[in-house]
């Protein structure tokens, strides 16, 4: 009779233990842009800003910009993927807001590429942010960025108490305008945020663009944040029940 019992607890134990849920969960919603099926500006779950002269922010399956009529290289998996275009000085911002409670991980990972149409493909980082007129100077301005930013920050805002951390700053990420167009391939991107999203908090994930030296593109597709919560204080103390009731069946089957 006490090996029946202490097969039953042991049964029991084993399944408390299994409720500690460590699965990750994914952030981001239609993050590869396949949800709508069909080109649009306004793609489901993400928010869009322009502002400028003539821009726009696509989620295409197009090979070339109906906004700017540059090349791409296309979606890098499935059918769609997202652009930020311009044609003329302009800024386009791509984003989404999210909310996490308390993870023990967080990895923000997208495929990305820049295609940079001016006559020399130098990437111009003006104080101004992502004003394409630099304040009405028109000093060049010409680059893209990836940020996560406080959820109450406007989407244009380059304020350091705004952004949580930058994951791209920069120009091309392949050849310079060469007399054709500037196609570049996708660049897979990586990070861990853990440390940053470890209490939780509210959120904005931002792709942005700012141009006045000739056409610029962005190309995004697979846009992912994967994080694993941490389980639940009632969570917790089932798992400890589990580690009691474990550790008392198998007292009990030493004594036999």
């Amino acid at each position: 009779m006490k090996l029946k019992n202490s097969g039953i607890a042991l049964a029991i134990a084993g399944s408390v233990l299994c409720t500690v849920p460590a699965f990750a969960q994914e952030v981001i919603v239609n993050g590869g842009f396949e949800v709508d099926a069909s080109e649009t500006y306004n793609p489901q779950g993400w928010q869009v800003q322009e502002s400028g002269i003539f821009g726009s922010v696509i989620a295409t399956d197009a090979h070339q910009s109906s906004v700017s009529g540059y090349n791409t290289i296309g979606a890098a998996s499935g059918h769609y993927y997202g652009l930020l275009d311009s044609a003329y000085p302009s800024s386009q911002v791509l984003y989404q807001n999210f909310s996490v409670g308390a993870v023990t991980s967080a990895v923000l990972s997208f495929q990305m590429f820049v295609n940079d149409q001016s006559n020399n493909g130098i990437v111009y980082i003006n104080q101004a942010g992502l004003d394409a007129t630099t304040n009405g100077t028109y000093a060049p301005n010409q680059h893209v960025r990836v940020d996560l930013l406080l959820a109450s920050a406007d989407p244009f805002s380059v304020n350091a108490n705004d952004i949580i951390g930058t994951y791209y700053l920069g120009g091309a990420n392949g050849r310079r305008f060469d007399g054709a167009d500037n196609s570049n391939q996708y660049v897979d991107y990586s990070f861990d945020l853990t440390a940053l999203l470890a209490a939780g908090g509210d959120y904005t994930l931002r792709f942005a663009s700012v141009s006045n030296q000739g056409a610029l593109q962005v190309g995004l597709d697979n846009i992912s944040l994967n994080v694993t919560p941490v389980p639940e204080a009632d969570t917790y103390a089932m798992f400890l029940a589990g580690l009691g009731i474990l550790g008392f069946a198998l007292r009990r089957r030493n004594t036999i």
